[in-house]
């Protein structure tokens, strides 16, 4: 089947939800995509931060086929070794006590919401509203895109779930203005990156923490696209010396197999009972012997390298400051943005790209966004660079 046949048959069965680039990939080694006509990419978008350790990873690779040659699903209803595993590895050396695995990041978010409720519930107090932040994404469902603070992603479903309230990100004042008798929880992110990619002021994340702490009401963060050592760090949060009630997680987290996790502690983390929430295929056989793959391997040695990758990168970005149209150069570890003017169209950038041989993704038109896999090497942000430096040299701006 050639190219050509896979978008016929995708626009005549699939529906019209996403635009699509040009390309159709089928093969994949080290951080390399190899596409149906055979031509090769240096990835630098990872399936939006998840692919984790790359393509064919051998721990990854071996742990889903021997596991699905073995069981990859049996149920909730019956007790699970792989499931009972990774719980343990997830939560040793955490600050949390209890988790629940989802299959997939609003999946997890949405399970937060709802435990945020029930712990209030046990307590007899009425606080159903939950804060979040102005330019914050936290899923596709309905609850989750209520949550979201971008109005262009729900303003098409109402009516809309009851419970949320939007404050303008980076503005602790507001922040405190904002919380209310009915406010039970404020959800944040540590580094928003659905449009900009703009990383937390340390003061603004800690002075909201803890006044969250003074109230007596519930921190969250939404670590679903920073978790799983994507700065550099097991989690975002730990740059910043806090201690959130609950985290979610999900994308890197199976290394491209769908699973999501809820991580909880103190007296949150144990308001759920028997029946309160559930899910039909969370936590299964393959999902979590692939997570614990990657869990293994970011505790082996991986962080670190994502963390000195993330520093390389940042550091040879900074290169391009030498260009006018570019405006900012942000983030985190492995997760980087390239904000060029508005004027540059940010697709034909990526286009470009695409045609040397690179892969990146762009936001809000006007953003390289970078999230490469965890296992990136120096050589291969170089190729990187030098591209990107011989594309921006020939941009007239």
């Amino acid at each position: 089947m050639d190219l050509n046949a896979v978008k016929n048959l995708t626009s005549k069965n699939y529906m019209n939800v996403f635009s699509r680039r040009n390309v159709c990939f089928v093969k994949g080694e080290g951080n390399v995509l190899t596409d149906i006509n055979g031509k090769e990419y240096i990835d630098f978008v990872s399936g939006i931060g998840v692919n984790t350790l790359g393509y064919n990873h051998p721990k990854l690779t071996s742990a889903i086929i021997n596991q699905a040659q073995t069981l990859i699903h049996s149920s909730n209803l019956f007790y699970n070794k792989e499931q009972a595993i990774l719980s343990e590895k997830l939560l040793e050396g955490t600050i949390f006590n209890k988790l629940f695995l989802v299959n997939s990041g609003a999946e997890a978010n949405e399970c937060a919401f709802k435990l945020v409720r029930k712990y209030y519930k046990l307590k007899n107090t009425s606080k159903p509203t939950i804060l979040t932040a102005i330019g914050s994404f936290h899923g596709r469902t309905l609850a989750t895109l209520t949550a979201t603070g971008q109005s262009s992603h729900y303003s098409q479903y109402a009516p809309l779930p009851e419970g949320f309230r939007h404050v303008p990100y980076g503005d602790f004042q507001a922040l405190k203005e904002s919380i209310t008798d009915d406010v039970g929880a404020v959800m944040l992110e540590c580094i928003q990156s659905r449009n900009n990619i703009t990383v937390a002021e340390y003061d603004y994340l800690i002075n909201a923490y803890a006044y969250c702490r003074s109230k007596g009401i519930l921190f969250m963060l939404d670590e679903i696209q920073t978790g799983m050592g994507r700065t550099g760090k097991m989690y975002a949060f730990e740059h910043f010396g806090i201690q959130p009630d609950i985290i979610t997680v999900a994308k890197g987290l199976g290394g491209g197999v769908p699973i999501g996790a809820v991580l909880a502690r103190g007296s949150v983390a144990k308001a759920f009972n028997i029946g309160d929430h559930g899910s039909t295929l969370s936590g299964n056989q393959l999902a979590c012997s692939a997570a614990t793959a990657v869990v293994d391997e970011l505790k082996n040695g991986l962080l670190l390298h994502a963390e000195q990758m993330g520093e390389y990168l940042k550091n040879k970005l900074a290169f391009f400051y030498k260009y006018k149209f570019v405006e900012e150069i942000s983030g985190l570890g492995l997760l980087m943005g390239v904000r060029i003017s508005d004027k540059i169209n940010g697709n034909h950038v990526v286009s470009m790209l695409m045609n040397r041989g690179i892969l990146v993704n762009v936001t809000k038109k006007n953003v390289i966004k970078l999230t490469p896999p965890l296992t990136i090497t120096k050589e291969e942000i170089d190729k990187l660079i030098y591209e990107l430096d011989l594309i921006f040299q020939n941009t007239n701006l």
